[in-house]
């Protein structure tokens, strides 16, 4: 969450984590020895956190849909989710499998081809797994506190940042 508030990306976005400050060290280490800094990068310096698919554009209405997607490749098989303006959904994609999307944007907003035009692509699993984004780029958080932190906790609950009982009588 912190990434994708801070960062907010758009379109697909694979997700990445330097575990533990490694990647400078690495870079050091690939002007002398190129393929072993390579394998220490990709086995033991990024923690791959998944998927996100945001689009870019904003609404007006809270009920607003802003994109519908279909998900195949799942443990559960083929999935279709929606989502509306100003929700987050996370769905499980263990880290090393791979889906294939297909998004469609709602009129007015965009995936990475244009507004409103559909997007299949090959997405990466990860320790979040997969998370839908409809909170719009940029990014705008209710001005009123306690809408603000509703919404928070809302999405703090779906992306099962915090345990349960830690969120209990929050609202």
């Amino acid at each position: 969450m912190v990434l994708t508030d801070a960062f907010q990306p758009e379109g697909v976005t694979r997700m990445f984590q330097d575990s533990i400050f490694m990647m400078p060290h690495l870079g050091v280490l690939s002007t002398v020895y190129k393929e072993a800094a390579w394998q220490v990068f990709d086995k033991d310096c990024l923690v791959r956190l998944g998927t996100v698919i945001a689009p870019r554009g904003l609404a007006k209405k809270a009920d607003k849909v802003v994109m519908d997607l279909t998900i195949e490749g799942l443990e559960e098989g083929s999935i279709t989710e929606q989502v509306r303006w100003g929700e987050v959904k996370r769905l499980d994609l263990a880290e090393g499998k791979k889906a294939v999307a297909t998004i469609r944007p709602n009129r007015g907003f965009d995936v990475g081809m244009g507004p409103g035009k559909e997007v299949k692509t090959e997405i990466d699993g990860g320790v979040v797994g997969v998370v839908l984004d409809g909170r719009g780029r940029p990014l705008r958080l209710p001005d009123d506190d306690e809408e603000r932190r509703s919404k928070l906790l809302e999405w703090w609950r779906v992306l099962k940042m915090y345990p349960e009982e830690h969120l209990k009588g929050e609202n």
